[in-house]
């Protein structure tokens, strides 16, 4: 795992940051903190199981603070915690992490008082690397939310649906082919060439070949080209 550099970011005789990290789940405190630690040791990683133990947790070192929070949304309530949260730990900053890729959830969090958001999926070195910023003053947010970029996951879940609307088309209008034909006409019109549709299929490349003939035929198509313009011309 790759760790931060050496070059220490405080100067000689201040305390060392200590990251409280608040979660009811035993194991994902423990999972997050042994991540911490083992990418910068110079943090003091500590456990919060609620907002209660917090407190005791910042001894002389709260300026020096900066608590963690994996916020799991329920009934939107979620959110509304993290205003709990950060009225309760005063001026200390708040860095809020969630599975929920969203920019909705990230900007009601940064409303409500978080200094920062992060997806679940953000790296190791990227989170400790934000807590720095955050405790010597800065915010932070993930340009792909700041900017509404779809996360791989949205992307994934809206190219699936878009094959899907692509394959009922041609099946609705080419009713004489296969199955497997409707994926290659489908991925035909999409401009992929055998080689690629091959390796999408997980088929030999003659097999793809033999198949688009097949739709060629069927569809009274001169050349592939003119086949995947039949089908382009009605799914688009």
């Amino acid at each position: 795992m790759e760790k931060i550099s050496e070059n220490d970011l405080r100067t000689d005789g201040e305390q060392p940051i200590r990251i409280i990290v608040a979660d009811d789940r035993r194991l994902c405190r423990e999972c997050l903190r042994l991540l911490i630690e083992t990418i910068d040791p110079r943090l003091d990683v500590v456990e919060a199981h609620d907002v209660d133990e917090i407190g005791p947790l910042l001894g002389e070192n709260g300026g020096r603070s900066v608590v963690l929070y994996n916020l799991v949304i329920t009934d939107g309530q979620g959110i509304e915690f993290v205003e709990t949260l950060s009225g309760s730990i005063g001026s200390m900053p708040l860095v809020v992490m969630c599975d929920i890729d969203d920019g909705d959830v990230m900007r009601g969090c940064l409303e409500r008082g978080a200094r920062a958001f992060l997806p679940s999926t953000t790296p190791g070195p990227l989170l400790v690397a934000i807590l720095h910023l955050v405790i010597a003053g800065g915010t932070y947010a993930p340009p792909t939310l700041v900017l509404d970029i779809p996360s791989a996951g949205r992307r994934t879940k809206k190219t699936a649906e878009t094959k899907a609307g692509r394959d009922e088309v041609i099946a609705e209008h080419f009713p004489s082919l296969t199955p497997r034909q409707r994926h290659v006409l489908g991925m035909l019109s999409q401009g992929m060439s055998n080689r690629d549709i091959a390796a999408s299929l997980s088929m030999c490349e003659n097999t793809v070949k033999a198949h688009v003939k097949q739709v060629m035929r069927k569809l009274q198509a001169d050349n592939r080209t003119q086949a995947a313009l039949m089908a382009d011309r009605l799914v688009n």
